[in-house]
């Protein structure tokens, strides 16, 4: 339209659309889907960078957009604009030479003093803890990296306990992380800690930090922490844009896992998540093959589970239990994907995080 000659205000989906989540699904109130935070509106720019200056003229601004389908309430409303408002308000009417994201995030704490003198419902979940991991295969550790969407945040965190009021440690670095280890973590201010914590746990199994091959390769849209990521220790969550699921489009995911030395095997568990709105279905089929030399394998156990309708997003940890123990250096996994989309013309997402060893 610009190219035309019209002037414009810019409202790209990507950018502009607040029905969408911002923050962890499984802590945040129902959403349309996707993930919009708060860094992401500050950044937002309507003049796109393919116009030309004569383009960029017709560009009258943006608009900040609330799709109310999963809205019910003006409590709820106010959650999703406030403060993504604020950040869509100085991302167009600041100067790009003037706009900081860390001075930003200073004033933001005065900016929820005015909205609680208003009474608005608003969302603190920039704030909130999400943690990352990188696998060190050589010396089969974890470092696990703890963040929010503001620099200079005071993290604190405690191991194998539930108690952030005393003999919390200070987040300077990654933590290195070696076996099975609850981490617990909060933003605080004023040495108090604030919002909800962050609680995850790591655990440590036979397949973790081992090498994976993959005879059926994931989508390059999809890749999670890459080599690595089904061996990492962690659980993605209900948001498959999040960084921790690797996806396989319309072909079953069949990938082997080497433990380095033969060790006795009992279960493989194989981590899913399932949301049939945007295609994804949990495995119809997983089967399970053991072998000593990885040329020739044995299969050991087979889970089958059919097709189940179903509107909420789900995770799931499908467990195959071998009918006795079994030694093995070689493990290969084939997880098997829905047949066919029971929408016409579409196909069938699997996702999978984690797949563990026991």
């Amino acid at each position: 339209a610009a190219k035309e000659g019209h002037d414009v205000v810019m409202t790209p989906g990507e950018f502009c659309y607040v029905n969408l989540y911002q923050g962890p699904y499984d802590v945040e109130p129902i959403a349309q889907g996707g993930y919009l935070p708060l860094h992401k509106v500050y950044n937002f720019d309507p003049v796109h960078k393919s116009m030309s200056a004569e383009e960029s003229k017709h560009v009258l601004g943006g608009q900040a957009n609330l799709w109310s389908e999963f809205v019910p309430t003006e409590s709820h409303s106010e959650y999703m604009i406030f403060p993504r408002l604020a950040a869509m308000s100085e991302a167009l009417w600041t100067e790009k030479k003037n706009k900081d994201w860390a001075d930003f995030s200073t004033r933001l704490l005065q900016q929820f003093k005015r909205y609680q003198a208003q009474g608005i419902n608003y969302s603190e979940s920039a704030f909130l803890i999400s943690g990352d991991t990188k696998v060190a295969i050589d010396s089969k550790t974890l470092r696990l990296v703890l963040h929010n969407e503001f620099p200079k945040s005071d993290i604190r965190y405690v191991l194998d306990s539930d108690d952030l009021s005393k003999n919390t440690l200070k987040y300077t670095a990654p933590i290195q992380v070696a076996k099975t280890t609850k981490i617990k973590a909060s933003l605080f201010r004023n040495d108090k800690p604030v919002g909800r914590p962050y609680v995850k746990t790591i655990t440590f199994h036979k397949g973790m930090a081992k090498k994976v091959s993959y005879q059926t390769k994931h989508e390059k849209r999809y890749v999670g922490a890459g080599s690595t990521n089904l061996v990492d220790g962690l659980r993605g969550s209900k948001n498959f844009f999040d960084g921790k699921w690797q996806g396989w489009l319309s072909k079953d995911m069949e990938v082997t896992m080497d433990l380095e030395t033969s060790q006795p095997i009992n279960k493989v568990t194989v981590s899913a998540m399932e949301d049939q709105g945007p295609d994804i279905y949990y495995p119809v089929q997983i089967e399970v093959f053991t072998s000593s030399d990885g040329t020739k394998f044995t299969k050991q156990v087979t889970f089958n589970r059919p097709y189940i309708a179903n509107s909420t997003t789900g995770l799931a940890e499908f467990e195959l239990n071998f009918p006795k123990e079994t030694s093995a250096r070689y493990i290969k996994i084939i997880a098997k994907i829905l047949p066919k989309n029971p929408e016409p013309n579409r196909g069938v997402w699997l996702f999978i995080d984690e797949i563990i060893v026991e």
